[in-house]
């Protein structure tokens, strides 16, 4: 992949984290995400679960755990079921991810040709 391709699409993810981010915060009733923007959001490998790309808004603290939900959800699905288009996993167990009760994380991949492209967290 040449460098222009590169820059633009990396551009283009970076676009897309970010207005995962001022989605949930313009729609949120909570102030503490309204305003405090207590959220993270990012895009995942959907082989290995690694950080491509995140959201430039949200707390960065969340960004360390983030890639441990979308790992579970891997791992979790690999030993029995397969991802499908329309799946959303949502969960909040502090061994895969979560942080504290409030805390909640929503796993969603997202499909190309028929097959998972990436893997979008909320």
């Amino acid at each position: 992949m040449d460098a222009v391709t590169l820059a633009i699409l990396k551009g283009r993810l970076e676009q897309i984290a970010d207005e995962m981010d001022a989605t949930l915060f313009r729609s949120a009733f909570n102030p503490i995400i309204a305003e405090a923007h207590d959220a993270s959001h990012g895009i995942y490998d959907s082989q290995t679960g690694e950080t491509l790309i995140q959201g430039k808004s949200g707390l960065p603290i969340f960004v360390g755990v983030m890639a441990f939900a979308v790992k579970a959800v891997i791992e979790k699905v690999s030993a029995g079921d397969d991802l499908n288009e329309g799946d959303v996993y949502i969960f909040n167990d502090p061994y895969d991810g979560g942080t504290h009760l409030s805390d909640f994380r929503l796993v969603k991949p997202v499909f190309r040709n028929g097959a998972v492209f990436v893997i979008l967290l909320l």
